[in-house]
């Protein structure tokens, strides 16, 4: 690869990665900042959201943090890597010949079916829930599903998974810590 060209890609990468950090890590830290809220318990729900997703409600539930702050910093969390991991595959997609004609045939696939044009992005939402954004964001990307419908449809998954976790470990807890 040319010099010129290996400059071009990693801007685009360091790009992708402060996109990244800025939805998933900055943003879920306003609150600490505005609100109040403990630095660590927020760091730990922005660090196992990273690692298990919508599984670190618990987490910060446990940490005495409100259920709405853990959703808002977990849906910045599932937002960056959503949007770091497109980012990333897109650039691969543009700055690599093998990997662009890979995706030209994925997409001649895609659109040459019509029940995976019309419903097939409906399925980032059982994708999400059962396997989560670090399979959905490739699979978006891969099949060409625009960036923020995919996101839409991802983030509609995780938002019931979440919602789901939230409830079920505030009624746990409230039958086991009465």
């Amino acid at each position: 690869m040319e010099p010129g060209k290996i400059s071009t890609v990693l801007r685009r990468l360091a790009r992708a990665l402060a996109r990244c950090v800025l939805v998933a890590i900055l943003l879920p830290l306003l609150p600490v900042l505005f609100l109040g809220i403990p630095l660590a318990a927020t760091l730990t729900v922005i660090t196992t959201g990273f690692i298990i997703e919508y599984g670190a409600a618990p987490v910060g539930l446990a940490l005495g943090l409100s259920p709405w702050i853990v959703f808002y910093i977990l849906m910045c969390t599932e937002t960056g890597i959503f949007l770091g991991l497109y980012d990333i595959f897109n650039t691969i997609g543009e700055t690599s010949p093998p990997v662009a004609r890979f995706l030209e045939k994925t997409h001649q696939y895609s659109r040459s079916s019509k029940s995976v044009e019309r419903y097939g992005i409906l399925a980032l939402v059982p994708c999400e829930i059962l396997i989560g954004v670090y399979f959905c964001a490739p699979v978006s990307w891969v099949l060409g599903w625009r960036e923020n419908r995919a996101l839409l449809v991802t983030m509609t998954g995780y938002v019931l998974s979440l919602i789901i976790t939230i409830i079920l470990t505030m009624g746990l807890f409230g039958v086991l810590l009465p």
